[in-house]
């Protein structure tokens, strides 16, 4: 009965895919600022040695098919050259849909000051689309057709950054060349990202981190998050965030070394007990990777 009732949701689900998409944006994940390359490769030249960073997100947990996403970064860089070479990695699920993005970058920095960078990245990469939609049901004429698509794409990035101190990007990490209309065309839209941050010391002990991003899907509301960790001794972060869509998110992060493990539980607080079952409950587990020494920002 059970596996009947989710099979019931899950083909519901994927056939109104695209407005549930929209409400649940899929284009960013709460630790944009411990893991921000994937939204913005110029971001990159904060890190000029290199790095690497993994974040999984879990939503509706505990139901058959639901959505999840998987982002994978990391670059090296290049001193003789003054840049860094890095590749970005995503993976979402829902269901039987399943999106994947392999994409790769070259960003380089102007100086303008002793600490002070003017950043610049440019890539391509590819979008692959695919819809398994006759395993839910051979028999039934409405899920007898799979639906395939791939499509090329470029990025471009740039940003402003001072070291230790604040960061400010702008990106198109997927700018959708030559598309087609056709009946998966949702997910070869373009994308576009506004990132900040920046790190408040108070004392050598204790410092906070306040960070946004604003991220946008064409034909869509664009969505806004905004984050604060406080973090102790330099090592222990804990902080809170906010969408303009509602859900809040309680935020973990502890670095140690050259590595950074974060953990993210997102909610919304005026769902009612039905509504619960099937909101907008994520968790996330992000580890970052970075040569040289982990760093608050």
């Amino acid at each position: 009965m059970k596996e009947s009732l989710n099979l019931l949701f899950i083909a519901t689900v994927l056939l109104a895919f695209p407005f549930l998409g929209r409400a649940q944006h899929g284009l960013s994940y709460n630790q944009f600022g411990q893991l921000r390359n994937a939204f913005n490769g110029s971001l990159s030249l904060m890190d000029p040695d290199g790095g690497a960073a993994i974040l999984s997100r879990l939503q509706w947990v505990g139901l058959d098919g639901a959505p999840r996403s998987y982002w994978a970064s990391g670059h090296v860089g290049v001193k003789r050259l003054g840049i860094t070479v890095g590749v970005d990695v995503k993976q979402a699920t829902m269901g039987v849909v399943r999106d994947n993005e392999l994409s790769g970058y070259i960003a380089s920095a102007v100086r303008l000051s002793e600490d002070e960078y003017l950043g610049l990245s440019v890539g391509g990469g590819l979008l692959i689309h695919n819809g398994n939609f006759s395993t839910l049901d051979a028999e039934d004429p409405s899920f007898r057709e799979d639906i395939r698509g791939n499509q090329g794409m470029m990025s471009i990035g740039t940003s402003y950054f001072r070291e230790d101190k604040y960061y400010f990007g702008v990106s198109i990490p997927r700018l959708v060349l030559g598309r087609n209309d056709n009946e998966f065309d949702y997910d070869f839209r373009r994308v576009y990202y506004i990132t900040g941050g920046a790190l408040f010391r108070i004392d050598d002990g204790f410092h906070i981190r306040p960070s946004f991003i604003v991220s946008h899907m064409e034909g869509m509301t664009p969505r806004y998050d905004v984050s604060a960790l406080a973090f102790f001794a330099q090592k222990f972060g804990v902080g809170l965030g906010v969408q303009n869509q509602g859900d809040l998110s309680g935020l973990l992060q502890f670095n140690m070394g050259g590595f950074g493990i974060g953990y993210s539980y997102q909610f919304s607080p005026g769902s009612n007990t039905t509504k619960q079952s099937i909101s907008n409950k994520t968790h996330e587990i992000g580890l970052r990777y970075r040569v040289g020494g982990m760093k608050m920002l």
